[in-house]
């Protein structure tokens, strides 16, 4: 039997396919598919954010901030600064203003406002001024507060021609109005007296019509308008007396005419900023679009065009309403008052409006230049129009948008959308309720409040400045946002509620939403196992890397196997122990130390790695983190997996028939 020869044969070891992902920096996409994600992005994030590089961490906790100030729903509130650089915090509910206090709140008399309808507040030349659109502008100035006095319009006015002039065919039209420190009343009936010269050719002292009128009680000035024809009399002089004689030598402004509304208690407006050391106000329900401002210096706070404060309407009769007011820059770097409109589509538009000094005869007057940003959106929501570095963010139905600079074009503005890539989110609120959208700009995030399936904010998402992605959705929501500095110079960022007349701390410090646990989820990618998404491998192990981890923590890998797709191979939980340094976390016997949540910096070990045996023929994968518990939280820095390349055959249910 011949001797046969066995050939020894090499077999090579299967190639190893790691997964590896060590930044989260991409943040929120709910645009696209899980598969089509990139690694350092995820399709769910809830009650999350980011820190150092990219590493996602349980989000700030919440809790109720001092007394709560009357009403189930705050209107407005805003912190004043007073004389001697102490702060507080005024707030606007249930139609009463509130001193807010740790303890309690005490209410300060002398205005009132219509419960629920929004207000806001705005602090310059030493007063808080309260506005909301339907009540009379107020003010306070750190111990009263008062509302603007509305005047009555000048009474009985009549006219007397002078000895050097008769009866004739030419008509002299006269109207008076009232100023008090605020503004102008409408104007007095009208009185015309004829003549026999027409009023250019008048001369001498006894060519006069003298105009007289009844006093208005807490008016400061009276101003007089004249025409030829009746119904067009423009400004033609001022005066501090109840008479005025017109000897025809003063020329007629055709810039100013006789006030359509009585501002004297303040033109009614509900958003307002500074812009220009001007108060800017918009969002007058009786005049939809108008845009006031006032004087400037010592006239501040006044409304007049007698004081340099003046109104326009913006494309009157038009769908363009404004909605915000904020001080900005044109595109050439010069600032101005920028003015945000909605339309019922809520697309609107942006404009800027541009004040020039013009004198005429030896009058000077301010003369308002509008211009519309060509190709701008605007918004529905002006709670939403947020300041942030150098450009403007704001909600609006299709989307968050930034109004800034062009890059590389001089002098050019343009709004663009912001939040593709959390644009489902965006288009699932309540439309009928966007108006309670707000925002926020605060340590590098761009907060926004909206309401979600509902008419009040009950979820945040947040753009993060430094690492320029989205993040949420967090399961809270606020009806605005502030901040405060209070006696120890700690500055808080507040939010108020929406179930009640209290205001919110929004912290790091706190664990929980005011001693109520609240879930976290971190939800990847949906990973293919190979660069060929056809083929399989067999997963092995699946790695998670955690630091300051405490409490506890669930991770679990979702797969898809040949028949069963979407299935949750493994759920495993991490348990930590926490040492926890200094007093105020438990009472010891029957003393309490403290009543403070404390939050433990020590943890029992900085960095851990934990893995779970998978040994599962998968096509893709999925890693999902969550935690349920007020002492739970992690930072997570890195996940990973490992597998064996495999040589399979497709799944019969892959093939059409």
């Amino acid at each position: 039997m011949p001797l046969t020869t066995r050939t020894n044969k090499t077999y090579s070891s299967p190639p190893q396919m790691d997964l590896q992902v060590d930044y989260f920096n991409g943040g929120l996409n709910v645009l696209q598919q899980d598969n089509r994600l990139k690694k350092n992005e995820s399709p769910k994030a809830t009650n999350l954010m980011l820190q150092g590089e990219g590493f996602y961490t349980k989000r700030w906790g919440t809790k109720d901030y001092g007394a709560s100030c009357g009403g189930s729903v705050l209107d407005g509130a805003g912190e004043y600064i007073k004389s001697d650089n102490s702060r507080e915090i005024i707030m606007i509910a249930n139609g009463k203003v509130y001193r807010h206090g740790i303890s309690s709140c005490t209410e300060i008399t002398g205005a009132t406002f219509t419960a629920g309808v929004k207000a806001s507040t705005l602090q310059i030349g030493g007063f808080l001024y309260i506005a909301n659109g339907v009540d009379d502008l107020a003010r306070y100035n750190g111990t009263t507060l008062s509302k603007y006095t509305k005047l009555s319009a000048p009474a009985s006015p009549s006219a007397s021609r002078g000895a050097g002039l008769s009866a004739g065919s030419f008509n002299n039209y006269y109207i008076v109005t009232a100023l008090n420190d605020v503004g102008e009343t409408i104007g007095s009936t009208e009185v015309n007296e004829t003549t026999n010269i027409v009023r250019t050719e008048w001369s001498g002292a006894t060519q006069i019509i003298t105009v007289s009128w009844s006093a208005v009680s807490g008016a400061s000035r009276y101003q007089i308008y004249y025409d030829d024809e009746s119904g067009y009399e423009v400004l033609l002089a001022e005066t501090t007396s109840t008479s005025f004689v017109d000897d025809g030598t003063l020329t007629p402004n055709p810039y100013i005419e006789v006030p359509d509304d009585n501002t004297t208690s303040g033109p009614k407006f509900s958003d307002m900023d500074l812009s220009s050391n001007r108060i800017w106000g918009t969002k007058d329900p009786t005049n939809k679009y108008r845009v006031y401002w006032s004087g400037t210096g010592v006239n501040q706070g006044i409304f007049s065009d007698f004081y340099g404060g003046g109104w326009v309407d913006l494309e009157k009769g038009g769908r363009d309403k404004p909605i915000a007011v904020r001080h900005y820059k044109t595109g050439s770097g010069i600032g101005n008052a920028t003015v945000f409109c909605s339309t019922p589509e809520g697309k609107g538009s942006i404009w800027q409006i541009t004040l020039e000094s013009l004198t005429i005869e030896g009058t000077t007057f301010v003369v308002p230049i509008p211009t519309k940003i060509i190709g701008s959106v605007g918004t529905s929501a002006p709670r939403s129009v947020v300041k942030v570095r150098d450009d403007i963010f704001f909600f609006n139905k299709d989307g968050v948008f930034v109004l800034g600079n062009e890059p590389n074009y001089f002098s050019v503005l343009r709004s663009n959308e912001l939040s593709a890539k959390i644009r489902p989110i965006v288009r699932s609120i309540t439309q009928s309720a966007i108006e309670n959208v707000c925002a926020y700009f605060y340590d590098e995030k761009v907060f926004f409040s909206i309401p979600k399936t509902t008419d009040s904010n009950n979820r945040i998402v947040y753009y993060d400045m430094e690492r320029k992605c989205w993040i949420g959705e967090w399961t809270i929501g606020f009806s605005l946002f502030l901040q405060h500095t209070d006696s120890n110079s700690n500055t808080k960022l507040l939010g108020g509620s929406t179930t009640d007349g209290k205001l919110v701390e929004i912290s790091s410090a706190y664990g929980n939403d005011n001693g109520t646990a609240f879930n976290t989820i971190y939800l990847s990618p949906k990973f293919p196992v190979d660069s060929d998404w056809t083929q399989f491998n067999k997963t092995k192990k699946c790695y998670f890397r955690l630091n300051n981890a405490r409490g506890r923590i669930s991770v679990s890998i979702i797969g898809s196997e040949k028949r069963k797709q979407n299935i949750i191979q493994s759920t495993k939980t991490i348990e930590t122990l926490t040492i926890n340094t200094g007093l105020g976390f438990d009472p010891m016997g029957t003393v309490l130390l403290g009543q403070s949540n404390g939050v433990p910096s020590d943890f029992e070990f900085t960095s851990i790695i934990r893995y779970m045996k998978i040994n599962k023929r998968l096509s893709d994968l999925q890693f999902r983190i969550t935690t349920d518990t007020s002492d739970s939280t992690y930072v997570l820095v890195g996940l990973k997996s490992k597998g064996i390349k495999l040589s399979t055959n497709d799944p019969s249910d892959r093939r059409l028939n």
